[in-house]
């Protein structure tokens, strides 16, 4: 069985969504035969929030304020890895956008803080000048002015993002590709064709794709779909197994089963740093 893992969460001054301490969700680890975490909480940064309702603390217009967030937080995790016996890598699960801005911003984040390695993601909606960006948990919040229209293009923007964030050279791998598909969105057929898209991004650039037990416990299948998955490995996609977890009871989940679909799946080749 993997016995790593490079993507879970913690708590740090009421900011990210983890739910548990650096050190508990070290200590959960070690208790389940994990000898390597990376732990990668959210590095969402946009200016387009500072025009935006605020719908949770993760969110930062200032880029500064978040490269100070998470210098404390790399070193909380330095001063926690040392009182534990397993190796703690340093992560980012990125929230990609592909405005020339962000990229000059988020490029500045990594000179600066040196992640260990970083996770192309993509938990937003938005528009084509990113103006106007809603995270998919807060749909309800959309406005009322949106049409079906609208969030049709805006679902397409979602997928352009992925691939976009494949194609950037960014990041070591990318987490949960059809996230949005949790939400019951681009669950039909009709974005078949578009999830191929993905499929051929990660195929041409060589770029790992967990394949996330997150979707597991909360949709029964995992992030991404089986097909897709079985799509990956016979384009010889690398794959690596995560458990996106915010809570210590998910530490290590749902990785047995895993590890048996993919030798079933004929995977041979996995990602590891």
């Amino acid at each position: 069985m993997q016995q790593f893992n490079y993507h879970c969460h913690t708590s740090f001054k009421n900011v990210f969504d983890g739910r548990n301490t650096i050190d508990e969700m070290i200590s959960a680890a070690k208790s389940r035969g994990i000898n390597t975490l990376g732990i990668s909480n959210h590095y969402i940064y946009h200016p387009s929030f500072a025009r935006l309702p605020k719908t949770s603390a993760m969110f930062f217009a200032d880029n500064q304020q978040l490269i100070s967030l998470f210098a404390e937080f790399f070193a909380a995790i330095d001063t926690a890895a040392a009182r534990h016996g397993i190796k703690i890598l340093k992560g980012l699960e990125v929230d990609f956008f592909p405005s020339a801005n962000w990229r000059k911003e988020f490029e500045k984040a990594i000179n600066i803080l040196k992640p260990d390695y970083t996770i192309g993601a993509t938990h937003f909606i938005r528009n084509n000048d990113e103006s106007f960006l809603c995270n998919i948990y807060h749909l309800k919040k959309l406005p009322a002015n949106i049409t079906k229209a609208d969030k049709r293009s805006l679902l397409r923007n979602y997928w352009q993002n992925v691939r976009l964030s494949i194609e950037s050279g960014y990041f070591d791998f990318i987490a949960h590709p059809d996230y949005c598909c949790q939400f019951n969105l681009c669950t039909s057929d009709e974005w078949r064709d578009t999830k191929f898209k993905i499929i051929d991004a990660l195929s041409a650039t060589k770029t790992a794709c967990e394949v996330n037990t997150g979707g597991l416990r909360r949709i029964g299948r995992p992030y991404p779909d089986w097909w897709i998955v079985k799509e990956l490995i016979y384009k010889d996609v690398p794959l690596l197994i995560s458990d996106d977890a915010h809570f210590t009871k998910d530490v290590g989940s749902y990785f047995t089963e895993v590890e048996t679909k993919l030798t079933e799946l004929g995977c041979k080749n996995r990602f590891k740093f």
